[in-house]
């Protein structure tokens, strides 16, 4: 019996040993594939989001309008591969919740403004309302994305600082004639079609390169301060005054907050208390000669602007809650402008230095009136949230590029741009998400199944916008080769290719235009000036409007198209153009007004234009010579 126990203990003993190893196999094999599955999901959200972050390197020569066109093809792919790649990960095993934060809840309440105020019968902006629908979804993703793996927080600011470098060496090889530039008139553009966006996105960059340079040491540190050393190469150069404010007052932001910070400003400013007073006044009246300095550079330029900043907010104040809608901002600033100018208070150099912009070079006084006061207040809050999570959550980086594309905006336009949305974006969900958020009360607490089951939704929302924007890179590439055809000025052979693409391009006035051209140039003068009234629907653009007149007067139409050229001058008083087109109108026999030819001519002959051209001394010489015709006549 004795014998019998010690058996069955040995064997008891040996039985617990060999369950133990069993478990610390299984616990192993398990622990293994969690971080198999966690590196396939590390990997593909790197990828896609470098992928993404890469935009603004992107291009394609081969579409219409290929500098930006090319990067919102771009945006629109990565973001389908995001998203079949989000659902293959999710499925694998990611189980933490999202803690829903408040710019989660603001971003969702500005995309429901935006779907409010959306003029549905016109659809000016299709293209812009899917990407900002995949914008939104973006968002999520990242938001799933850098709560599974923080990570990638850090990576994700890596890829950003070498977009910023490739840029930067881009714009050196441009300066150098190493490389060619994307407009005729300008050395340095980088990727980008002209200065302004260039600067103003290596001013984005900047902060997040001084913030690494600061936080990090050895290796990261000396690649931050490479970047930045090769942006502030650069960036003076591009002459944006607007860049240069976002990135003064970014990294100076930065550097406050990673060297200085509240306790010592508070400890200098006891210790120099007679002194701070006048070191205030001293700095305010430093910025001020700055301010007056950078104005009086571009002067023209500065009063502009200073005008379509006014103009626009009197638009507003025309309809402050309901806004005219996405792309709604042309045309609505065209008839304000009118409005102003038939008032009788403008300046002369207001109307000398008027224009009909596309952008208001103001994104706050753009959105306000595209989404009313409601959606600017949104927006503003949206943005200031992003600044004050990434501020508590000491992403200084992160929130130092919000905070240089917040200033950058107040005087440009980079919201009308796909590169500047992926990087706030970007930068906004690393601010905003924070580590260990597994064990925060305010985690949504779903089960493994329903998360799995929302980001399966949001995942699927992005491939069906994908598949929306169908076709329509095969037809900017398309119109690509038709413009090749119309510069040339053959419009009968490319006329039935323009028709066949309107369904699909009617949402761009340059579209229209051309189209409209082809068709009065094949005799289609009625066709004509039914697509451009609807081109006069999406733009403010005078040109528009003078070749509405022009086909009117061909068909006979003539107080018609004297309307439409008195509106033309009511918006634009300053140009030569649609008075001369007035005089010809009024020297046609069935329409001759006398009186009216010789105030038109005396305009055209005598108003100093901004710039003396051939074309205008071409059209100079036309009048004369209708005024001595008609003279000779008369007597």
């Amino acid at each position: 019996e004795m014998l019998r126990s010690l058996v069955g203990s040995e064997m008891c003993i040996r039985d617990r040993s060999n369950k133990k190893r069993i478990s610390m196999e299984i616990k192993y094999t398990g622990m293994e594939l969690k971080l198999h599955r966690h590196g396939i999901q590390t990997t593909l959200a790197s990828v896609f989001g470098a992928m993404l972050i890469a935009t603004p390197l992107v291009g394609d020569s081969a579409l219409a309008n290929g500098i930006v066109m090319g990067k919102f093809c771009w945006c629109r792919l990565s973001m389908a591969l995001m998203a079949i790649g989000t659902v293959v990960t999710a499925w694998l095993g990611g189980r933490k919740s999202i803690p829903f934060a408040l710019p989660d809840g603001l971003l969702l309440l500005f995309a429901g403004i935006t779907l409010a105020t959306y003029d549905w019968q016109l659809d000016p902006e299709p293209e812009k309302l899917l990407f900002g629908g995949q914008l939104v979804v973006l968002w999520f993703l990242l938001r799933y994305f850098l709560t599974e793996a923080p990570c990638l927080k850090f990576f994700f600011l890596f890829v950003l600082m070498l977009t910023g470098l490739v840029e930067a060496v881009w714009g050196m090889q441009q300066l150098h004639g190493y490389a060619y530039s994307n407009h005729s008139l300008f050395r340095l553009t980088g990727s980008f079609f002209n200065p302004g966006p260039y600067c103003g996105y290596l001013a984005v960059v900047l902060p997040v390169c001084l913030w690494t340079a600061l936080r990090f040491q050895k290796g990261m540190h000396y690649f931050g301060w490479v970047c930045a050393g090769a942006i502030l190469i650069v960036l003076p150069a591009g002459m944006s005054r607007s860049a240069w404010m976002a990135a003064v007052v970014a990294c100076g932001w930065v550097y406050w907050t990673e060297r200085i910070g509240w306790e010592k400003t508070k400890a200098v400013c006891r210790r120099y208390k007679n002194a701070t007073i006048p070191f205030i006044a001293i700095v305010a009246i430093l910025v001020g000669c700055t301010i007056a300095g950078v104005y009086g550079m571009k002067q023209d330029s500065a009063d502009g602007r200073l005008l379509m900043w006014k103009v626009t907010g009197k638009a507003i104040a025309g309809q402050p809650l309901a806004g005219t809608g996405l792309g709604g901002f042309p045309a609505a600033y065209a008839e304000a402008q009118g409005g102003y100018f038939a008032t009788g208070n403008a300046t002369d150099r207001e109307k000398r230095v008027a224009g009909c912009p596309e952008y208001a070079f103001n994104e706050y006084l753009q959105i306000g009136l595209e989404q009313g006061v409601g959606g600017l207040i949104v927006f503003v809050a949206w943005l200031g949230s992003m600044a004050y999570y990434g501020i508590r959550n000491r992403q200084q980086g992160a929130a130092g590029g919000v905070l240089a594309l917040a200033v950058f905006a107040v005087s440009s336009y980079p919201l009308q741009l796909p590169s500047f949305w992926v990087a706030l974006v970007f930068l906004g969900a690393i601010c905003v998400t924070e580590a260990g958020t597994r064990t925060r009360s305010s985690a949504l607490s779903v089960s493994p199944v329903c998360h799995i089951t929302m980001i399966s939704l949001l995942s699927l929302a992005s491939v069906c916008l994908f598949i929306l924007q169908k076709g329509q890179y095969e037809a900017y590439k398309r119109w690509g080769r038709m413009q090749m055809i119309y510069n040339n000025k053959a419009y009968e052979s490319v006329a039935e290719d323009y028709h066949e693409l309107h369904d699909k391009l009617k949402h761009k006035p340059e579209f229209l235009f051309e189209e409209a051209q082809c068709l009065s140039k094949t005799g289609q003068h009625a066709e004509a000036i039914r697509v451009l009234e609807r081109a006069k629907r999406l733009s403010g653009d005078p040109m528009i409007r003078y070749m509405i007149a022009k086909n009117r007067q061909t068909l006979g139409d003539y107080r018609e198209a004297e309307e439409e050229l008195l509106q033309a001058i009511g918006i634009l008083p300053e140009r030569l153009y649609p008075y001369y087109l007035l005089a010809k109108l009024y020297a046609e026999p069935e329409f001759y007004q006398v009186d009216k030819l010789r105030a038109a001519a005396s305009v055209v002959l005598a108003k100093k234009p901004k710039v003396e051209t051939t074309a205008i001394r071409e059209m100079r010489e036309e009048v004369k010579k209708i005024i001595e015709k008609k003279a000779a006549v008369k007597s």
